[in-house]
């Protein structure tokens, strides 16, 4: 199956995969799970658990043309970043990510 990353997180054996970049794939690896899109193959049962319902807790999504920003429960809470500003968000801890958001909320 292919699918496209849509979040931080997602690693190979070269490091951190870009977001966008598609990939083929045997099956999802539950670390994936809301970071991926299926775009063709798999099961009905592995698409719904890659793209998941509404995310929970934080996540970096991307909002195209290279900027970013850190959503809580599918809210946006910072303003808008950089790939390099928000380059290993996904590793912090919570309370690590909590002073993340703080430093960095919307205007």
């Amino acid at each position: 199956m292919r699918v496209k990353v849509i979040a931080n997180g997602i690693y190979d054996h070269n490091g951190r995969v870009a977001i966008g970049a598609v990939l083929d794939v045997q099956s999802i690896p539950k670390g994936w799970a809301g970071k991926v899109i299926v775009l063709d193959g798999g099961e009905a049962e592995e698409k719904t658990f890659a793209t998941g319902q509404t995310p929970t807790g934080y996540q970096v999504k991307d909002k195209g043309r290279g900027w970013f920003v850190i959503t809580k429960d599918g809210e946006e809470v910072t303003k808008s970043m950089r790939d390099d500003d928000v380059e290993g968000f996904d590793e912090l801890t919570d309370e690590d990510k909590e002073a993340f958001v703080d430093l960095n909320k919307k205007d």
